[in-house]
């Protein structure tokens, strides 16, 4: 094994002196976040036009400033050094103004790309609450249309006369003082009227009902007292008739007569009516 894999590893030590630790930024972070804010500050009051006039500028300028080193490279004089390093300190110079407008333009990008998103957040809520607009307005529009389609049962109802109303109507039905000028009021208040005059006629009915089937059971108890009253009859008529004969009264010889003369043409009749009369007003002489 070697001497470093022997060594025993130094255990860990939290820094408490104020150190870089976990959720704090280091100084160097710190200064190039002031950086950053103070550029981002510096582009608003800066004009983009004037800083792309400058750009194509400086890259002019560091385009001769190349081109001279080169033109003095080129010769291979030994008193050319001074001044490839005068034109290289320039050019230092205007890469350093390149790298700042370079910076600038990207936070401008930044700035630009942010407000973009912003606004089509924006665009995006209005375009929610629109579409929640139109669809109250749809839903609004269907209640009206259904509102406006309906039809009430009572319009089927042939409700009686306003005038009739006022004057058959309790007062506490009819309402007067608030339903004369007020038709919605006035239409409940004729329904009330009509509700109460069906529950009065409903309880006429069944009270016509009661009675008739009362009636009902005295007809049928007469029926069938009737029919048994006519065997009864006969059976009397039948034992009274030694009475008939023995005291000359022919009640059931006279109703077969009677019964007979049904058939004859009504002149006959009204002539065997009178005959009969008159034979039982003159005796057994006529």
């Amino acid at each position: 094994m070697s001497s470093d894999s022997s060594k025993k590893r130094k255990p860990k030590v939290i820094r408490t002196d104020g150190g870089p630790q976990e959720g704090k930024r280091s100084r160097p972070d710190a200064d190039q976040d002031a950086r950053y804010y103070s550029e981002e500050a510096e582009v608003d009051l800066r004009d983009p036009s004037k800083d792309y006039e400058l750009y194509k500028q400086t890259c002019q300028d560091l385009q001769k400033l190349m081109a001279e080193i080169q033109e003095l490279k080129s010769k291979g004089n030994k008193d050319s050094a001074a001044e490839i390093e005068e034109r290289r300190i320039q050019s230092c110079v205007h890469f350093m103004t390149l790298k700042k407008l370079n910076r600038l333009a990207h936070i401008r990008l930044k700035k630009g790309r942010d407000q973009t998103h912003e606004a089509k957040q924006k665009v995006d809520a209005y375009h929610l609450q629109l579409q929640n607009l139109l669809y109250e307005v749809m839903h609004l529009q269907k209640e009206i249309t259904k509102c406006l389609e309906f039809k009430s049962k009572h319009e089927e109802i042939e409700l009686v006369s306003t005038e009739e109303f006022y004057k058959e109507a309790p007062p506490e039905i009819s309402k007067p003082e608030v339903t004369t000028d007020d038709p919605h009021q006035q239409t409940l208040s004729r329904l009330d009227w009509e509700l109460e005059q069906r529950k009065r006629l409903a309880e006429k009915y069944k009270e016509c009902l009661a009675n008739k089937e009362k009636i009902l059971k005295e007809i049928e108890v007469k029926k069938e007292y009737l029919s048994n009253l006519q065997p009864r009859l006969n059976s009397i008529m039948q034992a009274s008739l030694p009475v008939q004969e023995y005291l000359s009264l022919p009640f059931d010889q006279v109703h077969k007569q009677y019964e007979t003369a049904r058939h004859l043409p009504p002149p006959l009749y009204v002539l065997f009516v009178q005959a009969s009369a008159y034979g039982q007003a003159c005796g057994e002489s006529f």
